[in-house]
């Protein structure tokens, strides 16, 4: 997903830096999974450890530690570094719940040092309480929302998740140091209709709203294994939901999914008509640190760790042989259906329609 924070200076200094990027054939977006831990239950999340077992989960809710599976302060900052280094531009912080690292501000602030405009990914319980240490740290704050009132609590397993997220975005209206705010509704067998029900928040929010169909599964070397393909909504709604949207776009809600990519849906609900170049731009790093290889995500590309300690960069590894055969295979998988990861696609492509979108996004 490539995001704009609305600041027509910084967009600049972001757009320049993704063309660079994008000429030397390097990665333009840092996704950092900056945790596994979450205190959301969702059934359909792919990425929260579950059982919860580590000692340190069942702290992880206020007392200030790190779970010994993460990166460190250190490391994470080094990371950092190592990102703007390469000449990355975007950093997307997601999780689990990123906002349950205590050091969130301090990480954000190495992320500005090194030149990476930030966006984070919540489900919005913590936002009162941390925000008051992000503010100013944060370029966009993307919050999750599948359904609206009690609806989205049960996904969540969160009681009182929506009237908190809904009284801190209001806060936010008249503040000057206010992040560009998108809404993320993940489609599921689990809210259906519910992105009629969105959108009208969304734009009440003065938030871009995204869709996205869920993720069922995850790429191995054996090829995809999936673990919640029974959450997942069947062609037929997923062609309607392509519609709706279409629709919605019209009518003024604030939609933010190309007509490329909702064409797409809804003519080809698999969308598997197109060929991916998400992997050039955008290097994942998960919780531990293992740099993920997207087509094999058991065996990582190499982590943070490892680089550290033999004194390596970051750069070593986007020009190492396994992750330029990781791209020379990428356009032959097709398993991802989310905007993000076909925009990127085509945004690498150098699409016309990406390059006006992005130019509409700055101004909005």
């Amino acid at each position: 997903m490539v995001v704009m924070n609305g600041r027509p200076r910084a967009d600049l200094r972001v757009a320049g830096r993704m063309a660079a990027a994008r000429a030397r054939g390097r990665p333009w977006i840092l996704s950092h999974l900056l945790t596994d831990r979450c205190n959301a239950v969702c059934r359909t999340c792919l990425w929260r450890r579950w059982p919860a077992s580590d000692e340190a989960d069942g702290a992880a809710f206020g007392d200030g530690r790190l779970s010994p599976s993460e990166l460190s302060t250190d490391e994470v900052s080094w990371l950092y570094r190592q990102a703007g280094a390469l000449g990355v531009a975007q950093l997307v912080v997601w999780g689990g719940e990123p906002l349950l690292r205590p050091d969130l501000p301090e990480l954000l602030l190495a992320a500005r040092r090194a030149g990476l405009s930030a966006a984070v990914i919540t489900n919005g319980w913590l936002l009162p309480e941390r925000w008051p240490a992000l503010r100013g740290r944060v370029d966009t704050l993307i919050v999750s929302l599948d359904d609206i009132g009690s609806a989205h609590d049960r996904l969540r397993a969160l009681p009182g998740l929506y009237r908190r997220i809904d009284a801190f975005v209001r806060t936010l209206r008249s503040d000057p140091l206010r992040p560009r705010l998108l809404v993320n509704t993940v489609l599921s067998r689990l809210n259906r209709g519910a992105l009629r029900r969105v959108a009208p928040v969304a734009r009440e929010w003065g938030a871009g709203l995204y869709f996205c169909p869920m993720e069922t599964g995850e790429m191995t070397s054996a090829g995809l294994v999936e673990s919640k393909a029974g959450l997942a909504l069947p062609p037929d709604e997923l062609r309607e939901a392509a519609g709706l949207a279409l629709q919605l776009q019209g009518a003024g809600y604030p939609l933010l999914a190309t007509k490329a990519y909702l064409r797409m849906l809804a003519e080809k609900p698999s969308l598997s008509d197109y060929r991916c170049r998400a992997p050039h731009a955008t290097l994942t790093v998960q919780a531990g640190g293992a740099i993920r290889d997207c087509l094999r995500r058991e065996t990582p590309l190499d982590s943070v760790h490892r680089l550290r300690e033999r004194g390596a960069r970051l750069a070593d590894v986007v020009a190492s042989p396994r992750y330029q055969a990781m791209l020379a295979s990428a356009h032959r998988c097709t398993v991802c259906n989310n905007p993000d990861v076909l925009e990127t696609t085509w945004a690498w492509q150098l699409q016309p329609f990406m390059l006006r979108r992005a130019l509409r996004l700055a101004r909005a």
